[in-house]
Formats: structure tokens, sequence, C-alpha cells
């Protein structure tokens, strides 16, 4: 899939943790859609680089987001 979105609003995990995570997204379609604050967060390192992918839900669907560090570009990799 991989396609270009952008996170229009965050949130911050509960806890005393200072992780955000995606509250919202748009496509490049201009779809927003909104999370439920559950969501997972993984850090992998692709080479020199460190990507940030999340797994959230609007309560129906589940999305994975890819985020890249360097030039802070966030994709859209799958839906379930």
């Amino acid at each position: 899939m991989h396609q270009e979105i952008y996170v229009t609003s965050f949130y911050f995990a509960k806890g005393n943790t200072k992780k955000s995570y995606p509250r919202r997204i748009e496509t490049s379609e201009g779809k927003q859609i909104n999370f439920i604050e559950e969501g997972l967060r993984c850090v992998v390192q692709k080479g020199q680089e460190l990507i940030e992918i999340f797994t959230m839900s609007d309560g129906q669907i589940t999305y994975r987001i890819g985020h890249q560090q360097r030039g802070n570009e966030w994709l859209l990799l799958s839906t379930q």
C-alpha cells in the first residue's frame, strides 16, 4: 500500500511516558480517520535509520502506519 498520509492530531500515552501516537490522519484524497487511544508502537532499525511502526484502530479497521524520523514522512502501510 505505502500511501503518503498526514498526521493532523496526536495524543500522549497514559502514565509517565512522553510517547506520542497519531490520533487523526488524513489521506492524500482528503479522507480523515480518527483513532481510538489504544495503539501499539514499535521502533525498528533499518541500517542507520529508525522507523516507528504504529498499529492503530478506528474501532472497526486496523491501520499500520510508518514514520521515518528523517524527513518526517508518514506512510499508511496496510489496513485490516
